[in-house]
């Protein structure tokens, strides 16, 4: 697990998005969150959408990865109700091998996925700071 670092920006740089993947799978989590600081975000990881709510607490984050199936006090549907209650500007994406959730639990992305699905989600749920640091680079 990662701490992001609170510090400020250079003059004229724009800070990278910061992505929490919360996955209990290693090798699942480590795959996409290493592919994604690659292309220049900011990534948390959590085990579990109890330690997800504990840096959810603590730092800012602009989108939330989360595998629905999760041990832990609550499920993955379970983190994103929360978010919608109480920091509903995250942006959100959940995957699963098992069962796609109704509407409003932000992007699905079936698993198993690929690395390049996980690109197209990102830059579904961040246009307007894609653009934004796309821009400044």
């Amino acid at each position: 697990m990662t701490i992001r670092q609170q510090s400020l920006p250079a003059v004229g740089v724009a800070p990278a998005p910061v992505v929490l993947v919360v996955e209990d799978e290693v090798l699942v989590r480590a795959s996409a969150a290493n592919h994604l600081r690659r292309l220049g975000y900011e990534v948390l990881e959590a085990i579990d959408a109890d330690e997800a709510l504990r840096l959810l607490h603590k730092v800012d984050v602009d989108v939330v990865f989360a595998d629905i199936a999760m041990s832990g006090s609550i499920d993955g549907l379970g983190l994103i109700r929360w978010l919608r209650r109480t920091k509903p500007h995250i942006k959100t994406i959940v995957t699963s091998a098992g069962q796609q959730p109704s509407a409003g639990f932000g992007m699905f992305l079936s698993k198993p996925y690929r690395l390049i699905d996980v690109d197209f989600c990102i830059a579904k749920v961040l246009p307007a700071l894609q653009t934004r640091c796309t821009a400044e680079a």
